[in-house]
């Protein structure tokens, strides 16, 4: 089975390209990835980019990466919304959600992050 890396080119002006690059997958492993949504960046608005990926893990866990990008119009990154979701083979599920906004130099700094814990009931209902 083959299965595709996505690389994004991030352009001036707000412009995204992304290239699928083929590569095999180990016989034992499922991964997808996909951009789930594109907005091109105006004057007045922010562009948004926003990727979603799954795997399986070694554990059997199904681990699911949504990130989203806010572009300005000259196709900066502004700010990043991260969502990580870990579903086990018995049910419970973990999230994790991180905001970032860029600071004065110009890096990314965490200004939020948010963990929930849901454990599958023991018996059916």
């Amino acid at each position: 089975m083959k299965r595709k890396r996505l690389l994004l080119v991030v352009l001036g002006a707000g412009a995204v390209v992304a290239v699928g690059l083929s590569r095999k997958a180990k016989a034992d492993r499922e991964r997808s990835l996909s951009v789930a949504n594109y907005t091109p960046a105006t004057e007045d608005s922010l562009g948004l980019v926003e990727v979603e990926s799954e795997d399986v893990d070694d554990d059997g866990n199904l681990v699911i990466d949504d990130l989203a990008v806010a572009l300005d119009d000259d196709g900066t990154i502004v700010a990043t919304d991260e969502t990580i979701a870990v579903i086990t083979p018995d049910g419970d599920t973990v999230i994790d959600e991180r905001l970032s906004v860029i600071g004065t130099d110009g890096k990314l700094h965490s200004i939020g992050e948010g963990i929930s814990v849901t454990e599958a009931d023991d018996e059916p209902s």
